[in-house]
């Protein structure tokens, strides 16, 4: 079915009418209301009017217009009968939870104003005869049963628009609740489109209130994302998106959200390192000499994956108060999602069965905090404790209520002290975010961004509930591809930010693209610099080499450049263009004993041992207890036939951490050299390390032959030799 229903916005985007049509009656095979079905009919009598009148008839001029609406029909009949099969099975609970609605409107038909006095805690009608937590529990009912309300509502009427309205404008109704209400908006319309729902959100961007503003531009983001190709079908929407680029403070926010909605996107990565503890490593593709001379230890990992430090950082989206704090809560006040692994499970808790409360701000007149907190015996200041949770900037609010309630069942003495521990860190992190509001206005608006998208991200990734809903997080983002986005974010400035965050966040490919983009409309050789190292690290080096090549016109005398070319034209194959870059290198910079280092490697690619041996020895020189340099001396002697000299070396390596290559490396001296015994010592060594895999010994002696065979070790030799180590004792 879900499929099916994709199918047809495919259909009807591609003005693939007739097809639409053949998708709709299948799906109306699962649905028996002869209303649906009146519908489809009058659509394609309606349709097959149109194509009668655009070529028998007279032309229409209003045929434009009604071919637009007529698109924007058979979408919102598919939205209808997917809507029908889902209550018809009774999928997600649908049956109770209207049943809720139900029962809300008949307690409270045409009756706003009282709605919004019980939503605001001044109920004339029950003070002195109901006690306050009676009254709260009414509340409570009455902001579930209107968060189901908004959230089912396929469409909004006038009324419901002005309900809505009344509840979020109400200067006596606590923000928290309006917030809920705008979190309904948004689920209902990703659940069913209806364009009067984006209106809503959209308006409610314009607000003062940073958490219910800041919760609408979400909402209008996700929505965006969610319907790119479908609200192009609305001229009155995109007329409203297009306003969005004379307002620059908007535009920024936007952007502010969509950075932070790839953090979140990130968060089973993030989860993933924490609960490994690994930090992952780029994969590099080594010559087999190389790896068993472990010729990279002797080179810096910055040499060629660092980016450059001329650059600037052009994307400072951390406050300075980070700076101050250790990095694991820096990644989390930054909207790194950290917490997820650990508060994943638990969600069990009887507090989110209900729906709404997975949305519900942490408020300390929360009546689930307050019972909480109340059974504890702790001597701790617990009101105190609580306004500092409200307030703290660490936890989501879902992980706070599932903190809350997870504690709860701790024995008293550990539960004292991670009470008192927590308390001490809200303390000091409260402090600071104080002082930096006062400098920073935009702070609390980024601040409910990276919680509220949490709320978000833990909602479509753990509650049953969200298999309704397309993968969100995991839909692809292309603001130049995406004629909705574009109305959003295409700005010089706006995409330079969003592709320096791609860039500061290792993701090249979709960094490239961006700055592809700017590099046309204004060129720099910063940007073909950067666009060369999204190639590097992408691994097409052709397309790295043509873009440094152009950036070096700008400055020929630049060493990061000249390495980055190095680089590249070696993982090309183009040796001695690498070799020339090198020298050039160490011309610039001769006291790095990686530049000497990797120009000896590139020697060693060439089989130019002389050559190799020299910058080798350089960098001995300049560090004798360098261990790491001795293999590749050794090797180059081995092969020029210095077989005193290699073993001289290899010797060294051997009495401090020698490893399986090591073993066979020395093996092969000793072997043509003479010393037969030494050798066969020497093999069994190199077998033993590699943990007795023979496959290993012989893919490894077999690479090594035609070095053996420049030795005088014949062919035959060197099979019998091979067989001799690994039968013989």
């Amino acid at each position: 079915m879900l499929k099916q229903h994709n199918d047809v916005l495919e259909a009807v985007i591609d003005n693939r009418l007739k097809d639409a049509f053949q998708l709709l009656s299948k799906l109306l095979v699962h649905v028996n209301s002869s209303e649906i079905h009146n519908k489809d009919q009058s659509l394609v009598d309606t349709y097959r009017s149109m194509l009668k009148y655009s070529f028998g008839l007279a032309p229409d001029p209003e045929r434009t217009g009604i071919y637009q609406r007529l698109k924007q029909s058979i979408l919102e009949l598919s939205d209808e009968i997917r809507d029908f099969w889902i209550s018809s099975m009774n999928l997600f609970d649908r049956k109770s939870m209207y049943e809720q609605i139900s029962h809300f409107e008949s307690s409270n038909a045409g009756d706003p104003g009282q709605i919004t006095i019980m939503l605001s805690g001044n109920n004339d009608a029950t003070e002195g005869v109901a006690s306050p937590e009676t009254n709260q529990n009414l509340q409570d009912l009455l902001v579930n049963q209107l968060f189901y309300f908004f959230w089912l509502k396929n469409k909004f009427s006038n009324e419901d628009l002005s309900l809505f309205s009344q509840i979020v404008e109400c200067a006596d109704i606590d923000w928290s609740i309006k917030s809920l209400m705008v979190s309904a908006m948004t689920l209902s319309q990703l659940r069913h489109f209806d364009s009067e729902k984006f209106i809503v959100l959209f308006n409610l961007s314009q607000v003062d209130d940073p958490e219910i503003r800041q919760r609408a531009m979400i909402g209008m983001f996700l929505v965006l994302l969610s319907y790119q190709k479908r609200i192009s079908l609305y001229p009155k929407l995109t007329e409203r998106l297009k306003s969005i680029s004379d307002d620059k403070l908007f535009q920024e926010r936007m952007l502010a959200i969509l950075i932070q909605f790839i953090r979140a996107s990130e968060t089973e990565k993030i989860t993933r390192q924490i609960q490994e503890e690994i930090v992952p490593e780029v994969l590099k593709i080594r010559s087999e000499l190389e790896d068993k001379l472990k010729l990279d230890e002797l080179l810096s990992k910055e040499t060629f994956e660092d980016k450059n430090p001329e650059w600037e950082n052009f994307f400072k989206d951390s406050p300075d108060v980070y700076q101050k704090l250790e990095q694991f809560s820096k990644m989390q006040i930054e909207g790194s999602d950290v917490f997820m692994g650990a508060f994943a499970m638990l969600k069990h808790f009887s507090f989110f069965k209900e729906l709404c409360n997975w949305f519900v701000p942490f408020r300390t007149h929360n009546q689930t905090v307050r019972k909480t907190f109340e059974e504890f015996k702790e001597d701790i200041d617990m009101p105190a404790f609580i306004e500092g949770l409200e307030h703290s900037t660490v936890l989501c609010n879902s992980d706070k209520y599932s903190f809350i309630l997870n504690i709860q069942h701790m024995p008293s003495q550990q539960r004292k002290m991670m009470l008192e521990l927590f308390n001490m860190e809200l303390k000091a992190m409260n402090e600071m975010m104080e002082d930096e509001f006062k400098l920073n206005g935009e702070i609390r608006n980024k601040i409910v961004n990276t919680q509220y998208l949490q709320d978000v991200y833990r909602f479509f990734k753990l509650h049953p509930f969200r298999k309704e809903y397309d993968s969100i997080f995991d839909m692809k983002i292309d603001v130049l591809d995406s004629d909705v986005l574009k109305l959003v974010y295409e700005n010089v400035q706006i995409i330079r930010n969003l592709a320096e965050f791609y860039f500061a966040r290792d993701r090249y490919h979709e960094a490239l693209r961006l700055f592809e983009w700017l590099n046309v409309k204004e060129k720099s050789f910063e940007l073909l610099e950067k666009m060369g190292f999204c190639y590097q690290k992408t691994g097409d080096f052709r397309n790295a080499i043509e873009l440094y090549r152009q950036a070096e016109l700008f400055d020929r005398n630049k060493v990061w450049l000249k390495k980055k070319l190095g680089f590249c034209y070696r993982r090309t194959g183009e040796f001695e263009k690498a070799i020339e870059y090198y020298r050039q290198v160490i011309k610039s910079d001769s006291k790095d004993l990686s530049n000497l280092a990797y120009l000896g490697q590139l020697y060693m690619d060439i089989e130019n041992f002389d050559e190799a041996l020299k910058y080798y020895y350089k960098v001995e020189y300049a560090n004798p207890e360098n261990l790491k340099v001795y293999r590749p001396i050794g090797w180059c002697s081995f092969v020029q036939g210095k077989y005193e000299t290699a073993i001289k070396y290899f010797d060294k390596v051997l009495k401090e951490k020698p490893n399986k290559s090591d073993f066979l490396n020395i093996g092969h001296c000793y072997w043509a050299s003479g010393q037969i015994e030494r050798a066969l010592n020497a093999y069994r060594e190199a077998v033993n390390h590699s943990g007795n895999d023979e496959h290993w010994f012989r893919d490894s002696f077999l690479k090594d032959k035609k070095y053996l065979k420049f030795n005088n070790i014949d062919d035959l030799d060197i099979d019998l030799m091979m067989d001799y180590v690994l039968l013989i004792e």
